[in-house]
């Protein structure tokens, strides 16, 4: 199966203080880190952001159709220019991600619209499988103002995996680096 790779790096980074994707941990940006999880199963990989100065690496850079809506926006826009059906999602600052937990995502797409991890009652949608089918309700959304993640994939055909034996596994799996102290 072909899947293209979105790595969400266009946030604003209020609380960190500066760019996350230019936040080295282990001599690495994390926008390097999440590259390099994405290229063994993903191809192509779209950077969604509005700062040209992510294209450092040279892949694609999609700037935002919806401006100031969040990790949703990114999502449309990448979405819209992608040519695969399947979509491995991944926000910059998710800097644990294991690439055997992205194989098990895709391992699970089947006939959903999306396939979401879930651990502790908690939803991980940053870190998750999305189909082109789910344009058309990320659309609806957007243009009545509701940007909330969680109430897409609630109104989509969402798959929804149990991660907690992964977090068991990988404490860090789903931390995400928000705050200087975080690092």
């Amino acid at each position: 199966m072909q899947i293209t790779g979105i790595i969400l790096a266009g946030g604003k980074s209020l609380r960190m203080g500066t760019d996350k994707a230019f936040i080295r941990l282990n001599e690495q940006t994390l926008l390097e880190r999440a590259i390099k999880l994405c290229t063994p199963f993903c191809q192509p990989v779209l950077i969604s952001s509005n700062n040209e100065e992510h294209d450092v690496f040279g892949y694609k850079i999609i700037p935002d159709e919806f401006k100031n809506c969040g990790p949703l926006g990114g999502i449309h826009s990448c979405l819209k220019k992608s040519e695969t059906n399947w979509n491995f999602v991944i926000s910059v600052d998710s800097a644990f991600v294991e690439h055997e937990f992205v194989k098990f995502l895709v391992s699970e797409t089947n006939n959903f619209d999306a396939v979401v991890p879930i651990h502790a009652k908690r939803k991980e949608p940053l870190i998750a499988i999305y189909n082109k089918s789910s344009l058309s309700e990320i659309e609806k959304m957007l243009q009545s103002g509701n940007f909330k993640m969680h109430n897409l994939i609630n109104s989509i055909n969402t798959k929804f995996v149990n991660a907690q034996k992964w977090v068991e596994k990988y404490p860090k799996l789903f931390l995400n680096l928000n705050l200087p102290e975080d690092l």
